[in-house]
């Protein structure tokens, strides 16, 4: 079927802050009804040490961000006044200059990155998808992810089936054992850094793997980067991780996730030019779906 592209999560609340302008260079790119626009909240302390932001009401705030958009977009598709009026943002300003007009594909569909329970309920009350954080297992998507997009679609009067939940998941592609050790390794060492994070916690919860979480917390504000991945047994690691030859994998894919994710992307060390025939036999295995 027809490619669609976009990026993942290219959104943060400094970026609001900042881009609101260059919107109208975008708005060409959103043609042929082919792009999808992922938002992403980041977590506190990227906000408050690395992008020099007061973290605030994220959920509040997102919910502007995305009605923010859409207001944008309807001022330049149907000629309506720009007066979006928030608690963190007010736009009132729209000059012929910076108005780009109208195109043929004026819908933009948002995915919007969630892990925990407002955020996941948010995408589903306002957005065409969710973008699930690769830290995820089947359990926790059942238990927490689907319960609470299904009460945000309710709030909508919407379906299930009018959204999609998407996500990158870990992949050990088993055909060469030197690579796929390397990739094993690198993976463990992913997941520990993810599972670090104390916004992520509930995923650890779920399981009843709180303290490991903790410890890796714990590891992490001290720089002992080298010690986490340790902590990540065999048993944590094979609710994360689907393995097999590259033609086996999008079997495994349609197996374990069936009913739970729409759209699926591979997550693990790779560059281009590598493993073409891999990547050949794996598309070979979804297409003969």
């Amino acid at each position: 079927s027809a490619l669609r592209w976009g990026p993942a999560l290219p959104w943060h609340f400094r970026a609001a802050r900042r881009r609101w302008p260059t919107w109208p260079g975008i708005w060409p790119v959103f043609h042929r009804a082919v792009f999808i626009l992922g938002l992403g909240a980041q977590v506190k302390a990227h906000n408050e040490r690395r992008l020099g932001v007061k973290w605030e009401k994220p959920v509040e705030k997102m919910r502007e961000v995305i009605l923010a958009l859409r207001h944008f977009w309807d001022c330049w598709q149907n000629g309506t006044r720009l007066n979006f009026r928030g608690e963190f943002f007010k736009l009132t300003l729209m000059t012929p200059f910076f108005n780009p007009g109208p195109h043929d594909y004026p819908h933009v569909p948002i995915y919007l990155a969630g892990v925990n329970a407002r955020m996941c309920q948010l995408a589903g009350e306002l957005c065409e998808g969710l973008h699930v954080h690769p830290l995820h297992t089947v359990r926790t998507l059942r238990e927490v992810t689907l319960p609470n997009i299904e009460h945000g679609l309710a709030l909508s009067g919407r379906r299930r089936s009018d959204m999609e939940l998407s996500s990158s998941i870990f992949v050990i592609p088993t055909d060469d054992p030197v690579q796929a050790q390397r990739c094993e390794a690198e993976t463990r060492q992913q997941i520990a850094f993810y599972a670090s994070t104390p916004a992520y916690r509930v995923v650890f919860d779920v399981h009843g793997w709180s303290q490991t979480a903790e410890q890796l917390s714990a590891l992490a504000a001290r720089g002992r980067w080298a010690e986490m991945p340790a902590l990540i047994g065999d048993d944590i690691l094979a609710e994360f991780v689907l393995r097999g030859t590259w033609a086996e994998l999008p079997g495994l894919v349609k197996a374990k996730y069936g009913g739970l994710l729409d759209r699926v992307s591979y997550y693990f060390p790779f560059g281009p030019g590598q493993n073409d025939q891999g990547w050949q036999a794996t598309l070979a295995g979804f297409n003969d779906a």
